[in-house]
């Protein structure tokens, strides 16, 4: 299978000729639930570009998983520690079964230093990944959680308003360690959600209204978990 419509996906407005030149020396790989693509405190050997499946970036501290982050196809997986070549920080644990693009590390850092287009492709991923992941610690550190529940629903309801209905990424004890609750306040926090018109199901969130709902968890200043 070629590796170019994955790369042209995983690489937005990467020139061809750049990416024949990472098919070369790429290949792509099924990883079954469950398994880790890397762990913390591991050096990259690979370069991972998510093509089916979902991903989550796990802190493993005291025996429990804290997620920090989904990852979703069409993504690549945490690029900063193989620019750097420093170990992981965090795990990648496949949530499903995947299919990915595995670019040697090294490869992929004599690209990015000698290709303007890939080293310009490159920093727009890693400022939307650091972004990401600091707007999930400063929402942890500084809103209650159902603040951080609702702007996490906000966030992937995929409209500025009206109704939505979009799918869980992940079970609801993924979701969980993902806010840095307990399976059990995540519930309340889902409880007092419905009456500002969220309905979720085992897999499914359902929104009346997501203008209405962001407006109202501003106004009411509850969420008090």
């Amino acid at each position: 299978m070629t590796l170019a419509p994955a790369l042209k996906r995983i690489f937005p407005g990467i020139p061809k000729q750049l990416a024949s030149q990472i098919a070369a020396v790429s290949g792509q790989q099924r990883i079954g639930k469950g398994s880790f693509l890397f762990r913390e405190g591991e050096y990259p050997q690979f370069v991972y570009g998510l093509v089916e499946g979902r991903v989550s970036l796990v802190t493993e501290a005291r025996g429990e998983d804290s997620i920090a982050e989904f990852v979703e196809p069409g993504d690549v997986i945490l690029i900063p520690p193989s620019l750097l070549d420093l170990p992981y920080m965090v795990s990648a644990k496949a949530m499903t079964d995947l299919r990915v693009v595995m670019i040697p590390a090294a490869d992929f850092r004599r690209m990015a230093e000698s290709a303007l287009p890939l080293a310009v492709i490159i920093s727009r991923i890693v400022a939307k990944q650091w972004r990401l992941l600091l707007g999930h610690l400063t929402q942890t550190k500084t809103q209650d959680v159902t603040a951080r529940l609702t702007q996490y629903l906000i966030n992937n309801a995929g409209t500025a308003a009206g109704p939505s209905r979009f799918a869980l990424r992940g079970t609801k004890k993924e979701l969980a360690a993902h806010l840095g609750v307990t399976p059990a306040t995540l519930s309340r926090s889902l409880k007092r959600l419905e009456e500002f018109g969220v309905e979720t199901s085992r897999s499914e969130v359902r929104i009346e209204n997501v203008a209405r709902l962001q407006r109202s968890i501003r106004a009411s200043g509850e969420c008090n978990a």
